[in-house]
């Protein structure tokens, strides 16, 4: 969970407070994709992306628990599916949704999915991922280390955002809050030796997820160096 400097600029895209992310700006990159997975009553994140880079023609987003978009968009194809990491008529693990595209854009919010999730990705499938946002649930068992790993592999932490719903709690001698945002992209568009972050947490540009919480502060190790 160490965070690093980004090398570009980031910008948050999306409504106030819960359903905005911070992504990474990163120069001359073509997105084949944005594969998004939580959409509830909220396609906002999806709109202000593909209003940003109007070139990208394909949008497809997952959500088991709902059984159509908030609203209609032509870019934005729906799959009433849950995300994880068996594939069936309920849940889709994405393999065949990544097998033939590179620099995907993936955005999660998929309340606790994203473990089992990311532990049916094969290096090759975490290869395809130009740039992850991803909202972590309490993972704070024995499995997400080697999640993490999977995840540090090939990509940095740029962004760290704590969401102000539930709290923290110390995990091996480091304090997390329970629910948290991570932005990373991969190691190939770090084209320089990798630099510790030095930004407060929250960053100016973050938003409060619930409105009426104070937000999280997280200015210490490994947050912040």
């Amino acid at each position: 969970m160490i965070v690093y400097k980004c090398p570009y600029p980031k910008v948050r895209i999306g409504k106030e407070y819960d359903g905005g992310y911070v992504m990474a700006e990163i120069p001359d990159i073509k997105y084949s994709m944005l594969v998004s997975g939580g959409i509830a009553r909220d396609i906002s994140f999806e709109e202000g992306f593909l209003k940003k880079y109007e070139y990208v023609e394909s949008c497809v987003a997952f959500d088991g628990t709902i059984s159509k978009l908030p609203k209609e968009n032509p870019k934005i194809q729906f799959v009433k599916k849950l995300i994880g990491s068996e594939e069936n008529d309920n849940v889709t693990n994405l393999h065949e949704t990544i097998k033939n595209n590179d620099d995907i854009f993936v955005k999660m919010d998929i309340e606790g999915g994203e473990i089992p999730w990311i532990g049916s990705l094969t290096e090759d499938h975490l290869n395809r991922f130009a740039q992850i946002i991803m909202e972590f649930h309490r993972p704070f068992t024995y499995k997400e280390a080697e999640t993490f790993k999977k995840l540090n592999k090939n990509h940095v932490l740029v962004h760290f955002h704590a969401n102000n719903c539930c709290g923290t709690r110390v995990y091996k001698n480091i304090r997390f809050p329970n629910v948290f945002e991570c932005t990373y992209i991969h190691k190939k568009y770090y084209s320089s030796e990798l630099v510790l972050n030095t930004d407060p947490i929250p960053s100016v540009i973050d938003m409060k997820n619930i409105k009426n919480n104070a937000e999280i502060s997280m200015n210490d190790w490994p947050f912040v160096n």
